[in-house]
């Protein structure tokens, strides 16, 4: 799991922070034995170019989870978006999805960047992004490109 307690990932001119909070709530969600995936939203401030996690939900009730898949059903995560929108006076907003996978090395499947496709056509945006958390290592994307972490 990554060791710094906020992760830096770089994208050509920009950089992509994790706060350690959000680090940490992710990594306390990655699967050990048989556990079903988990994943949530990401919230956060776009500061051009940069981009700057500062939050995320985690699995809620009505989520679907299975042991290789993840599927954001409940609508609390939006709601807890637009309670992030409203309280940041419509500065941090959804920035993107996160799940995991029970590998060391997470890599999207093929079902993933079906839904990565689907998400940046909507409104939400064509630059979202989106992080898959694995046993070991985690995989970090921006739009169609994985990103490198830094450091």
């Amino acid at each position: 799991m990554p060791s710094l307690s906020e992760l830096i990932y770089h994208h050509k001119t920009r950089l992509i922070l994790i706060e350690e909070e959000v680090v940490t709530t992710l990594s306390s969600w990655c699967q050990i034995g048989r556990q079903p995936e988990a994943g949530g939203i990401l919230v956060g401030y776009r500061r051009t170019p940069h981009i700057h996690v500062t939050a995320c939900t985690t699995p809620f009730p009505k989520d679907k989870r299975s042991r290789f898949e993840f599927l954001r059903r409940d609508p609390k995560h939006i709601l807890l978006a637009r309670r992030y929108w409203q309280e940041s006076n419509g500065k941090a907003y959804y920035l993107g999805d996160w799940h995991t996978h029970p590998v060391s090395i997470p890599m999207p499947s093929l079902l993933d960047r079906k839904e990565w496709q689907r998400l940046m056509k909507t409104s939400l945006g064509p630059e979202l992004l989106f992080v898959i958390v694995g046993k070991k290592q985690w995989h970090v994307q921006l739009k169609d490109m994985p990103v490198k972490r830094t450091g």
